[in-house]
């Protein structure tokens, strides 16, 4: 029996992964000044090792997951599903294949981690404003943890959407400029086409597909006069963008969620005259000004549908006579402030309050509230258009835009990836619209629950003089039964937040307004949570090992277990408590010049996170049983 000690330097003197060839910590050879015997009907086995695990994490595909979720904050013996208007946003934080591993620095990971969070968060005034940093030591530089800085979209411009950015609302045709069958975009009017020359028979709709309207008092402003002035229908609205098209009657098709269910007559005026998706809609319709949206209505549908707003609460008086025009109204205004729409009438440079969310009203006189399916909202302009009806123009004078985000919603929809345009449609792929339609169906969306007249007041919006998004910022970092689904979230270890999870524990960014600028920072130091268990190969010997995972043979001699499969930086150590001698097979005795040591993970990847001095103990022996 004997023992081989097996080293690729002498100390840990050599902190860095650079060591050259056949010297790494992960991979080394140690070649002998006169050989080594190992007798006949040898075994082998692992005596003991010691290795050092530095800065650096290893990521495997999909399975370091944390959830965003921007909404209201609830009290733990309280549901989301019943309090807020968001649901926690599944984030994963390295995408690569299941089998492969990446080992990353520190600032790599924490660029890695701003990546995944700016691509997941979705709420278009926080998106692409996600960035992060790694806390160290000012004396020592010794590594702290991470931090995480939310900023926050509140410039007022006026980005009013070019001439290729716009989209056919009943057409499943995405052309590259702004030219459709029965309607034209010129980067300011939007104008009907003769339909006989193009789309008979199908409804003038166009959504402008610039970035999203900005939640901090963004405004969309709309001259309607034209159309107006000749007794044409028209619409201005808000819409959510919807990827996937559903067939309506004969070749006519619209975009609208699965699950959105038209309004039926018993409900009257219900709709603009052409039937069309929107989630919020200010309409002439039979010479009277309509307002609609859509939300969910338990007593008669399943899904959402589209219900008139009983309005005349403020300036603007019932059922207005918007052929008439007694006030000379010539512009409709929305604005966006945090979940509340609120809805102006212009006259010249007078704006009298169509709607506003009061406390006091009826559910009927409030509109649904701004969800996380609807974070982001588009221009939705509608000119009513037949044979003898065309030519008629809607002009957009104000669209307040979130200008932070990197990309226009055309230009996704152009890469290929409609699927990081928003929260919904991220979710609406494949079909996949149950959260979203679980979303839309709650308790404060249901125009027929009496938990619908307070549904804002959890936001702190209870009616005007709010410039601010008042919702929390929440990291969800291991499964929570309140901030819930959260199933996988197991970074807290990773992060820096062991016990703390979830946390709104932030701090306000210098010179922000509250709730807007929120900075997350480790409370602890991070401990690098291995998703992969490590395995030690004793190379170019005889000994017999299977890895079944990878169906081929391996050099594998023993397995590093740790305990609850965490880890901590540095050195480490790992005596088995029972040793485990493998065979080599040999009938006659080997000489040996050289050994050759690597750590791996199951997929036979070197563990490249190691630094410093690696050593490993070999126990050699003659099979006791053949002596």
């Amino acid at each position: 029996m004997s023992l081989v000690i097996c080293s690729n330097q002498e100390s840990d003197s050599t902190t860095t992964t650079t060591a050259q060839s056949i010297f790494k910590p992960y991979s080394f050879r140690n070649a002998l000044s006169n050989t080594y015997t190992i007798p006949k009907n040898g075994q082998v086995a692992l005596q003991s090792c010691k290795y050092n695990l530095d800065g650096s994490v290893p990521l495997s595909g999909g399975d370091q997951i944390l959830y965003q979720y921007y909404g209201q904050e609830v009290a733990p013996d309280e549901s989301i599903a019943e309090k807020s208007t968001s649901t926690p946003i599944r984030t994963p934080i390295f995408q690569g294949a299941d089998d492969s591993i990446e080992e990353v620095r520190a600032e790599e990971f924490s660029t890695k981690l701003a990546t995944a969070l700016n691509s997941n968060i979705f709420h278009p005034n926080l998106r692409d404003l996600v960035s992060t940093s790694v806390k160290r030591d000012a004396t020592t530089n010794e590594f702290q943890g991470y931090q995480i800085n939310y900023d926050f979209f509140d410039t007022s411009n006026n980005t009013i959407p070019a001439t290729s950015e716009i989209i056919d609302q009943m057409s499943s045709e995405i052309v590259s400029g702004g030219s459709y069958d029965n309607f034209e975009w010129d980067g300011t009017e939007f104008t009907s086409l003769d339909p006989d020359d193009g789309a008979p028979g199908r409804p003038c709709v166009g959504v402008l597909a610039g970035k999203p309207l900005s939640g901090y008092n963004g405004s969309l402003v709309v001259d309607f006069d034209d159309p107006n002035s000749v007794g044409v229908e028209w619409a201005v609205g808000l819409t959510r963008y919807c990827d996937r098209t559903v067939r309506t009657t004969g070749s006519e098709v619209r975009r609208q969620p699965l699950y959105y269910v038209p309004a039926t007559e018993q409900f009257g005026s219900t709709q603009p005259n052409d039937i069309f998706f929107f989630d919020y809609v200010v309409t002439r319709r039979d010479g009277v000004l309509k307002v609609y949206h859509v939300c969910a209505d338990s007593s008669v549908v399943e899904g959402v549908i589209s219900r008139e707003l009983e309005y005349g609460s403020h300036a603007v008086p019932a059922d207005y006579d918007i052929n008439t025009n007694a006030s000379g109204y010539t512009k409709v205004k929305f604005v966006l402030v945090g979940q509340n729409v609120e809805i102006y009438m212009v006259v010249e440079e007078t704006e009298d309050l169509l709607y506003q969310y009061s406390d006091t009203v009826a559910n009927a006189s409030n509109m649904s509230a701004v969800h996380q399916g609807r974070w982001n909202l588009y221009p939705l302009l509608h000119l009513e258009s037949s044979g003898e009806t065309f030519g008629n123009s809607l002009t957009v004078e104000q669209f307040t835009a979130c200008t932070n985000e990197t990309k226009t919603l055309k230009t996704r929809i152009n890469d290929g990836t409609p699927e990081t345009i928003s929260w919904f449609n991220s979710v609406e792929q494949n079909g996949r619209t149950g959260p979203c339609s679980s979303l839309e169906t709650r308790p404060w969306n249901d125009i027929s629950d009496s938990r619908w007249d307070t549904y804002l007041t959890f936001a702190g919006l209870t009616g005007g003089g709010n410039d601010v998004i008042d919702l929390e910022n929440f990291l969800i970092m291991k499964p929570d039964d309140t901030y819930s689904p959260s199933v996988g979230a197991n970074t807290e270890r990773l992060l820096g937040f062991v016990g703390a999870s979830p946390t709104n524990a932030y701090a306000y960014g210098t010179g922000s307004e509250p709730h807007t600028r929120r900075i997350f920072e480790s409370i602890n130091v991070p401990q690098l949570l291995a998703s992969r268990s490590m395995f030690v190969r004793l190379e170019h010997m005889t000994q017999n090992s299977v890895n079944a995972r990878q169906g081929n043979q391996s050099s594998i001699i023993a397995h590093l277990p740790r305990f609850d499969g965490q880890v901590e930086t540095g050195r480490l150590f790992h005596e088995p408590k029972n040793l485990i001698f493998l065979d080599l097979n040999n009938s006659e005795e080997i000489k040996v010049s050289s050994f050759d040591i690597s750590f791996v993970y199951s997929n036979e990847q070197f563990v490249q996170a190691l630094t410093g001095q690696s050593v490993v103990c070999l126990y050699f022996r003659q099979d006791p049983t053949k002596k």
